[in-house]
């Protein structure tokens, strides 16, 4: 389902990068459905971007199946400008492991890496299960009596979940959304046990004490939450980053690819950025665009042989 919530943001009182081509409206695709992270960061971006191409930015949301609904409509698109898409590590995680309508090496130019997501575990604040190590023996007297809410598809499903699993040897009952709203929706209202997603979608529902946070998905605390520790502390190797970055349909002119490599390099750089970052819970990864398709191609290398030691299906 397309949800277009446009939001038109003009030239703000930032100089444009010279030269601008194309000139008309940008049309930038969320893969997700709005309320989630993703369409956050992108709405706060957007402004941002606009000021520096010098145009008006217009975001549109296409979510589902893990990104790959919006990636299949953007590599139909003509590669002038006019269109692109911000994308997370979860659109092409999910071409490595089924079959996807487009080729995520092929079919995309890689315009710049933006920002590194962090992901945690909450659960309903009066729930039963009290912290991470105890929802794990819940679910190794229970296999699969637990469910828990997420990203992806059955084929796909969250690796930090999936990592939880396999190194303390119990199983889970995934049920996965389209976007982080409906995750949290799903918790507080007592269809699933545990939400697992993004700091940015569960910052506000912790923070007001409406959902209580087991444990981080990451290398170390967050600032934000420094009495919350990472499940690794807690003897559960489980890390889960998600990178983002934009693209755009294969065959972008030279000139205009370069264009939004320097005018995203410039956002990431900004303190409004970094404003927008600490906000949505969301850690900085600035790539330029040649850094940005490596880091994607070193994934494309290293994550079938990690799933495979997951015992998950991959076509690579």
């Amino acid at each position: 389902m397309i949800h277009r919530r446009s939001l038109i943001l003009g030239s703000l009182a930032m100089p444009a990068i010279a030269n601008a081509q194309p000139t008309g409206p940008l049309r930038v695709v969320c893969p997700w459905a709005p309320g989630g992270t993703t369409d956050a960061y992108l709405r706060g971006v957007a402004p941002l971007l606009g000021a520096r191409l010098g145009r008006d930015v217009v975001v549109e949301n296409r979510g589902g199946a893990s990104g790959s609904v919006a990636l299949g409509w953007l590599k139909n698109q003509r590669p002038d400008g006019s269109v692109i898409s911000l994308v997370t590590d979860a659109a092409f995680r999910v071409a490595i492991v089924q079959n996807v309508p487009y080729d995520a090496l092929q079919d995309f130019d890689f315009l710049g890496g933006m920002a590194n997501t962090v992901s945690g575990w909450a659960v309903r604040r009066d729930s039963p299960i009290t912290s991470l190590g105890d929802l794990v023996e819940r679910a190794r007297a229970n296999p699969e009596g637990i469910t828990y809410a997420a990203g992806g598809t059955p084929d796909n499903p969250p690796l930090g979940m999936r990592l939880l699993e396999h190194r303390s040897g119990v199983s889970f009952l995934f049920v996965p959304f389209a976007g982080g709203s409906q995750m949290v929706t799903a918790v507080l209202g007592g269809t699933v046990d545990v939400v697992f997603d993004s700091m940015g979608t569960l910052a506000g529902p912790v923070e007001g004490d409406a959902l209580r946070l087991l444990a981080l998905a990451a290398e170390e605390r967050a600032s934000r939450w420094p009495d919350k520790p990472t499940a690794r502390e807690l003897g559960f190797d489980a890390v889960h980053p998600l990178h983002t970055g934009f693209i755009a349909p294969r065959g972008l002119p030279v000139a205009v690819k370069q264009q939004f490599d320097q005018a995203l390099q410039s956002v990431a750089a900004d303190p409004a950025h970094g404003v927008l970052l600490q906000r949505l819970a969301l850690v900085p990864w600035a790539r330029d665009a040649a850094g940005y398709e490596e880091a994607i191609r070193t994934m494309f290398r290293e994550l079938p042989v990690q799933l495979r030691e997951l015992g998950l299906p991959t076509r690579l």
